[in-house]
């Protein structure tokens, strides 16, 4: 009888014992943080996402894991407006113009691909134009003189382009990119100012034989933030050399900003 009355004291004893142990644990359950997910280890086990700027983890394991697979954006889309001026290279002949009034203008749309976050590739659309304020070249483009003295000339064309971009990042928020380039000109024209009898009259020239309607080129430029220096360079002719054997200058440098 009184083994008996022993065992049972011993078992209430467990029994309490086991009741506490397993209150305390519910007060103070500890819990493993893995990644971006708390285990806690208390029964019934629960497992629930992290939630941010959470302190509640008691433990945490492979923390970097966390940020090395940082989610990125796989699409991007940008428009844009750049601003170029004309630059003479040396040792090229050219028809004679004002560089410092000799400029291009773009407006566009990017579509990017980011295979990773170093990398991107895409295309652009955009529309563009040339501005080139000619020197004396009315003999060259008009069959006819205009009429009395000239004081102000230009050759300009208006185009509708898309191209190829690619970007490589070397730092956080900068990047290398280059384009190819095509475009179709839609509209061309040389168009002069004169003066005659003290008034000032102004005429056109459009001619489809001598002015080519397509061209190419590349541009290459550093991107910083929302700005990119660029230089870009045109391979084609601007006039049918048949009828024209000069050109005006291939090489231009400008600055693109990220609206």
């Amino acid at each position: 009888m009184n083994r008996y009355k022993t065992t049972l004291l011993l078992a209430a004893l467990s029994i309490s014992t086991l009741v506490a142990a397993q209150n305390q644990t519910e007060l103070q359950p500890t819990r493993v943080r893995i990644g971006e997910t708390i285990l806690t280890l208390q029964p019934p086990l629960r497992v629930r996402p992290v939630e941010q700027d959470s302190a509640e983890a008691n433990i945490t394991l492979f923390a970097p894991l966390a940020y090395r697979y940082r989610s990125y954006h796989r699409f991007s889309e940008e428009m844009y407006l750049g601003f170029g001026f004309v630059v003479p290279m040396r040792n090229a002949d050219y028809l004679s113009i004002h560089s410092g009034n000799s400029f291009h203008l773009d407006i566009g749309f990017k579509h990017l691909y980011h295979p990773s976050q170093y990398y991107a590739i895409g295309v652009l659309l955009q529309y563009g134009c040339y501005s080139y304020r000619m020197v004396d070249a009315a003999p060259i483009f008009m069959d006819k003189a205009p009429r009395g003295e000239i004081y102000r000339e230009y050759f300009r064309t208006d185009n509708i382009g898309t191209g190829l971009v690619q970007r490589v990042r070397l730092f956080p928020r900068f990047w290398v990119e280059g384009a190819l380039y095509g475009d179709w000109a839609f509209s061309k024209r040389y168009k002069v100012k004169s003066r005659v009898d003290g008034s000032k009259e102004k005429s056109k020239y459009r001619d489809g034989e001598k002015f080519n309607p397509f061209g190419a080129g590349a541009q290459a430029g550093v991107k910083w933030n929302s700005t990119t220096l660029y230089a870009r360079y045109r391979f084609t002719n601007f006039f049918n050399p048949d009828y024209i054997p000069m050109e005006v200058p291939r090489l231009s440098i400008g600055v693109c900003f990220t609206l």
